[in-house]
Parts: structure tokens; C-alpha cells; sequence
């Protein structure tokens, strides 16, 4: 007992560890990776059974980063195909490996931790960037903002969760209050319209578990019928809305020319459509088109820039069926959490969700996942995995349950 509880506390200080050098790589420096890769590996060794069986089990997940490998045989750069998908590979088996060493409710409080850490240096040493927009410790405000997105959350879910002490949970509490001004600050309308729906998301959740079996059933019915009337109206009316609101707050409504990039990257996948132009394959310092683009929307050559839509950007790069690939893990993730949460409602599971909605609310104007060394990535990958062994396990214990046959004996059904 002694053994597995040391394994368990070494397990949690490696993920705080990996974790907190991707949440706080503006902190870390060019350590961040290095400090990601050793706590990683070492997560990975120091039960390697047990690293096995979850990689075994979960293999379909590295579909992904061996497609992501497979492009080098077609890639414009395979040397950088083969080594950012190797790197991709690592990074979600490191996913894979941390799903079956921690528990939700450890990682929503590590998470807290990490995420805590982030904002009380923004506060204590953050800065302002250009238009007074606050950057905190990160490099800009939309970094900030995405920052302070995942916290609100996290702290929301800490301070509802019923099984935390007081003090965690008054902790909790004081940080989702304390995030609301600190995303004004950051100036990002983004960040506010989409972490709004995602907090109704963790808050009706966590109602369900106050609800009885025909309550839960006409919540989940009216949820649904609400997202469909809201995908509708979106389709219909969403570009004029968001023209209004980014107008209203002094933003470019073409969302600062992200709708030329999309045509322009439409038109790469076009001429690739499957197999794109192989992993990571595009922003590449020399290339032409890439080059042409850095110099229209006034960026340096080889800094961070992209087609700011996951779907389009990867497309570019690793066609539809890498794409398919991604879909399958970001939906699939979502789909699944929601039905397991519907079924076993608590806090860190209504985390799970609310963090895979609001990627995939991102998704649509920024560049998510999937790349190596991502905090993003693994959090897509282990909700999947995590919703998967939920949903297996409520369906063995359903089958091991006793039942009452009609002459009253008791029996296990197999």
C-alpha cells in the first residue's frame, strides 16, 4: 500500500511538472520543452507495465502521429514531418500515459495549481502591451486570454466540487470572481463570447446531479434542441453578429484579416485535398507561399503565424484524412465526455467538458491542436481516453450488477 501510494504522488509531481512547463513556457524559457520531455519520460518509465498496457489499450489515439509521419514520404520538408510527428507521437503518449495514472479530480486540481501559478504572476509581474491591452507574463493578450479562459473554468469547477475541502473550494471560488476583470483586461472579445457558453456547459452539468432520472432526461433534451437553435442561428446569423461585436469593440470586423487567410489556405488544400502538403510542412522559413503571406499580413519571416482556423490550417498540411483523423478525437472527446458526465455528473468531469467545448469553439478562429508539446493536445486526447474508461466501466459494473430474477433469487449478470 505504502509502495502504490509513493508511485501515485511521483506520478502527479511529474504531470505538475510537465504540465506547468507547457501552461508557463513564457516563464520557463527554452527549458519549457526540455522540462516537458524529462518529466514526460520519466512519468513513462517509472511504471513501464503499466505504461504499456495504457499505450496498448489506447493505440488507435496514435493513428494520428503516425499519419503525421507517414506525410514525410510525400512532405515539400519531410526532415521537418518526420521529426514534429515523432515529436506529436510523444507528446500523446504522454497523454495516454498520464489518463492511467491520474485521477479527473487530481488533474482539475493540478490543473488549478498550474493554472493558479500563471495568473498570480500575472499579477504580481505582468505588463501591458500595445493599445493597453494587459499580457500578464506571456508573450501577448491573446495568450493571456486563452490563459485565463481554461482558469475561469478551472476554478469554477474546484469551487463546485463537493468532494474538495472548504478551503480549496473558497479558493476556487475567489479565482473564477478574480478572472472576470482580468479577461477585460486582456481586451479579447474572443475569449469572453466563447468561455460564456462554456461555463453554462460546466454549471448545467453539475445541476444534473440535483436532478432526478426524468428531470436529467428533459434537461439533456432541452440542451440539445438549445445547441441545435444555436448552430442555426450561428449558420444564419453568426458572421453579421460578430461583425457587430468585434466593431463595438474597436476590433477589425474581418477579424483582422483572417478571412483572406482562409481563402488563400482554401485554395492550398484544393490543390491537395487528402494528403496535403505533408506535417508541418508549410510555415517554413524559404518557402514561397509562406513567405508571401508573412510579408502581406506585415510578420516577420518564421514567426509564429498561421491560417487562425484548426480545420483550414491542418488541411493545408495533412489534407482530409489527417484532418478526419483530428475530428474524430476533438468531437468524439466531446460527444463521449458529455454522455459519461450526463451519466456520472461531477465536477472534474464537467471540466473535461467544458475545456473540450471551448477548443472546439476556438477552433473555428485560432489553430488549437494538434502539434507536438501542446497542453491543448493532451487535454483533447485524455478527455477521449478518460470518457472511454468511464463509460467502460459504468458498463461492467451495470453487467456485474446482482439482479432479482421473478422467483427471487439473487443473481450476477455476465
Amino acid at each position: 500500500m505504502a509502495r502504490q501510494q509513493i508511485t501515485v504522488s511521483l506520478a502527479t509531481v511529474l504531470v505538475f511538472g510537465a504540465f506547468a512547463a507547457l501552461v508557463l513556457n513564457a516563464m520557463f524559457g527554452p527549458l519549457a520543452a526540455l522540462t516537458f520531455m524529462g518529466c514526460a519520460g520519466l512519468l513513462m518509465v517509472s511504471n513501464i507495465n503499466q505504461s504499456m498496457d495504457s499505450v496498448m489499450r489506447w493505440w488507435f489515439v496514435l493513428l494520428l502521429p503516425a499519419y503525421c509521419m507517414l506525410t514525410a514520404l510525400w512532405s515539400l520538408y519531410p526532415a521537418n514531418s518526420l521529426r514534429y510527428g515523432v515529436q506529436l507521437a510523444f507528446t500523446l503518449v504522454f497523454a495516454i500515459v498520464m489518463t492511467g495514472r491520474l485521477s479527473t479530480r487530481t488533474l482539475m486540481r493540478l490543473m488549478f495549481i498550474v493554472y493558479g501559478i500563471g495568473v498570480l504572476a500575472s499579477i504580481g509581474f505582468g505588463r501591458t502591451g500595445t493599445g493597453g491591452a494587459w499580457l500578464g507574463v506571456f508573450g501577448s493578450k491573446n495568450a493571456f486570454a486563452a490563459h485565463m479562459a481554461v482558469f475561469v473554468l478551472v476554478a469554477a469547477a474546484v469551487a463546485a466540487d463537493r468532494e474538495s475541502a472548504l478551503w480549496l473550494r473558497l479558493t476556487g471560488l475567489a479565482g473564477a470572481l478574480a478572472s472576470g476583470p482580468l479577461l477585460i483586461l486582456a481586451q479579447s472579445a474572443g475569449a469572453i463570447l466563447m468561455v460564456a457558453p462554456c461555463l453554462a456547459i460546466l454549471l448545467l452539468t453539475l445541476l444534473i446531479d440535483r436532478l432526478t432520472g426524468m428531470q436529467r432526461l428533459f434537461l439533456a433534451t432541452m440542451i440539445v434542441l438549445g445547441v441545435a437553435a444555436l448552430g442555426l442561428f450561428v449558420l444564419v446569423a453568426g458572421d453579421a453578429m460578430l461583425a457587430e461585436v468585434l466593431e463595438g469593440s474597436g476590433k477589425d470586423p474581418t477579424l483582422t484579416g483572417r478571412t483572406d487567410l482562409w481563402a488563400l489556405g482554401l485554395s492550398y488544400i484544393a490543390e491537395r485535398p487528402l494528403q496535403g502538403l505533408g506535417y508541418r510542412s508549410f510555415w517554413v522559413v524559404g518557402f514561397g507561399p509562406a513567405e508571401q503571406l508573412w510579408a502581406m499580413f506585415d510578420v516577420p519571416s518564421g514567426a509564429g503565424f498561421n491560417f487562425h482556423n484548426t480545420y483550414i490550417s491542418n488541411a493545408v498540411e495533412i489534407g482530409l484524412i489527417g484532418l478526419g483523423l483530428q475530428v474524430a478525437i476533438m468531437y468524439g472527446g466531446a460527444i463521449l465526455m458529455a454522455i459519461y458526465t450526463f451519466a456520472r455528473p461531477n465536477a472534474a468531469n464537467a471540466l473535461l467538458l467544458s475545456l473540450q467545448a471551448l477548443m472546439i469553439l476556438r477552433s473555428f478562429i485560432e489553430v488549437e491542436v494538434f502539434f507536438e508539446f501542446s497542453i491543448r493536445s493532451i487535454m483533447g486526447v485524455a478527455t477521449l481516453i478518460y470518457a472511454c474508461q468511464g463509460l467502460i466501466a459504468l458498463r461492467r459494473n451495470r453487467a456485474e450488477r446482482p439482479q432479482i430474477h421473478p422467483g427471487g433469487l439473487l443473481s450476477h449478470v455476465r
